[in-house]
């Protein structure tokens, strides 16, 4: 392992600390993925298919466990700075690279936005008169002094923040089971009519669920951190896995356990709201409607934990992700220098640009703001699915051929998961054309745009040849 940490840090000041622990690396994994997406896009979700979209969440969730475990594979294998993006160049090629790892980091520049947008709309709940460009301004500013600071510092509050969201969501099932079963003192039983009534369980049939899981998509960004956060590991062949197994199943628990809840405390046609006009979580609109004193205040305040720690988590991905592209020559050279105490303070200042579009958004259109981002970081996010199971399927078979060992985690099912994964994740893409436009208007060009700057940077700079992980493997088991 020593050998590895040498060959995949540039000395002095552009190595990245080792010093996030195994239960910190768990927390930041699930911390990604539980924010906007659940709390507040799950209105527009429950819009397309009504109390099923339960059964939307667990279809995106099972292509979420496919990714996550290729990903726990590739970097219990190469524990890289960059992550999976690194993995990828040295099994696909610089070009797989580039696209894996700027697409990466620009999904997350997007998804913080999205999160530092739905902040400032929490915080307009208790602040009725905030202009929603300066809430998205305040929220940006605090992440960026949490990310500037030692590595431990935010694994710290990251862990912190991410175990508040654990509770709250766990508290928020236990109470709508208390309201659904049992009921409250003034108030009988909920029950589960909800569930059947205002046009069925499945109002929308069969295509409504498939819409809305294309949706939930966005929900599951974040998975990825558990990747990136590797190199900063203290025992990675250890700690990867570990925090793949836990924080998969926690998800999915906690998804379909809080919309079921959702849209069983109160008729879906209550919770429901398209995405161009949230105003409110529907967690908040359904314990409010319940008539739970104080629990609508009290979820609001946790929804802004929530959204801050995934922007949090996610503005440390991206800046990760970007550290690395400056190691390789593909982003500024001085966003590959670190602190003394191992945070890439530049690639973080380059990071933070996302958080200044998403205010100049939240100003210019600020109804439309959310949903803008919510649509490009699902293409962000589809993309990087494609690109990492490509990876894994180069991956796989060139350590077969040298007969390398397994990976200290595994995805079960290689190569027809990997092959499946692709094949939905295309047909995913295909289907937003008409739920969600933006995504085509914005992304398509986008993919085009990032594999023509690759050509146009090979031009016009030399850049190095990607590292033979798998070479460098097999070198040091003969030696």
């Amino acid at each position: 392992m020593e050998n590895q940490d040498k060959n995949a840090q540039h000395e002095g000041r552009t190595t990245l600390a080792r010093q996030l622990t195994s239960a910190q690396i768990a927390m930041i994994a699930l911390s990604g993925a539980l924010g906007t997406g659940l709390f507040l896009g799950a209105g527009g979700t429950i819009q397309h298919a009504g109390p099923a979209t339960v059964i939307s969440y667990m279809i995106a969730g099972g292509l979420a466990l496919a990714v996550v475990w290729a990903l726990a594979e590739l970097v219990s294998a190469h524990p890289v700075p960059g992550g999976h993006g690194t993995v990828a160049a040295s099994y696909l090629g610089n070009l797989g690279g580039f696209v894996t790892r700027w697409n990466f980091a620009i999904t997350m520049l997007i998804a913080v936005g999205a999160e530092v947008t739905a902040s400032a709309k929490y915080l307009q709940r208790w602040i009725p008169g905030l202009d929603e460009g300066v809430g998205t301004i305040l929220c940006s500013l605090f992440i960026i002094g949490l990310n500037l600071a030692t590595v431990h510092l935010y694994g710290t509050s990251e862990y912190w923040f991410s175990m508040i969201k654990v509770v709250a969501i766990s508290v928020f099932i236990l109470l709508g089971a208390v309201l659904i079963f049992v009921g409250l003192p003034d108030a009988d039983p909920v029950g589960l009519s909800n569930l059947t009534e205002h046009g069925g369980f499945a109002p929308y049939g069969v295509s409504g669920i498939l819409a809305a899981a294309c949706m939930a998509v966005f929900s599951f960004g974040g998975i990825e951190n558990v990747s990136v956060s590797a190199a900063e590991s203290e025992h990675p062949e250890r700690d990867i896995p570990r925090a793949a197994h836990t924080m998969i199943w926690r998800l999915l628990l906690f998804y379909v356990g809080a919309i079921l809840v959702v849209v069983a405390v109160q008729p879906w046609t209550v919770t429901a709201q398209p995405l161009e006009s949230i105003e409110q979580s529907p967690f908040v609109i359904a314990l409010d409607a319940a008539h739970v004193s104080g629990a609508g205040h009290i979820m609001n305040a946790v929804l802004l934990v929530a959204a801050l720690s995934a922007a949090n988590g996610c503005l440390y991905s991206s800046s990760r992700m970007i550290h690395a592209l400056a190691i390789d020559g593909m982003a500024p050279r001085f966003a590959a220098r670190t602190t003394n105490h191992g945070a890439p303070r530049g690639a973080v200042l380059i990071a933070a640009a996302g958080m200044f579009v998403a205010s100049v958004l939240a100003i210019v259109s600020p109804d439309a703001a959310f949903a803008y981002l919510y649509g490009c970081a699902t293409v962000g996010i589809l993309v990087t699915w494609v690109t990492t199971m490509l990876t894994h399927l180069a991956f796989r078979r060139k350590r077969n051929a040298l007969g390398l060992p397994p990976a200290p985690a595994r995805l079960w099912g290689a190569p027809f998961v990997p092959i499946c994964v692709i094949a939905v994740s295309l047909a995913i893409y295909v289907a937003l054309l008409w739920l969600m436009p933006v995504a085509w208007y914005a992304g398509l060009p986008y993919i085009l745009i990032m594999i023509g700057a690759y050509f146009i940077l090979a031009r016009v700079r030399q850049l190095p040849t990607p590292r033979d992980l798998a070479g460098e493997e097999l070198r040091e088991l003969k030696h």
